[in-house]
């Protein structure tokens, strides 16, 4: 991949923060959960994406946010700011920005379907690049991953609950 070039402040000097964090219960093997959040547009999404398996890692629930935040900004048709993801994943920064390949099998699906959407939006004239942060300065982004797990968590034990019956 090639490296993705800065963004250029937008026509009205606007920039898109989006915080982007994954987490998973147990790595690999638990529930994958994901949370984006645009402070400056007081939006924000989370979810459970899948429970179990090798691809049931941090980084897949990483991606997950960062597809999920897409999805978001590509259902925008008048959307023409930069977006700037920030991320605590060293990892996920550099493959975003085109410096680092991917190269876990498990990754590449996800990274894939990123890459595509990232391309849509370049063609829109939508730049995007990504920024490490520290831990501390995702707290929001990494409470609404958990906020998902503990949620599925919850839904499945009620799912699984079975009643004893006589005879």
């Amino acid at each position: 991949s090639k490296a993705r070039s800065s963004p250029n402040i937008g026509r009205q000097g606007l920039r898109v923060v989006i915080f982007v964090d994954g987490s998973v219960t147990g790595n690999p093997g638990g529930v994958v959960g994901y949370g984006w959040i645009c402070p400056e547009l007081k939006e924000n999404g989370f979810g459970a994406a899948f429970q179990g398996g090798d691809s049931a890692t941090n980084n897949v629930a990483e991606w997950m946010a960062v597809v999920a935040a897409l999805i978001f900004v590509i259902g925008k048709s008048d959307w023409d700011d930069p977006v700037e993801f920030r991320s605590d994943s060293e990892l996920l920064v550099h493959q975003i920005n085109g410096e680092w390949r991917v190269k876990h099998a498990n990754l590449k699906p996800i990274a894939a379907i990123a890459n595509m959407m990232i391309e849509q939006l370049e063609y829109r004239g939508v730049t995007v690049t990504a920024v490490w942060i520290p831990r501390e300065e995702n707290r929001l982004a990494d409470d609404l991953s958990r906020r998902a797990i503990k949620h599925q968590l919850k839904e499945r034990r009620q799912m699984t609950q079975r009643e004893t019956t006589d005879g």
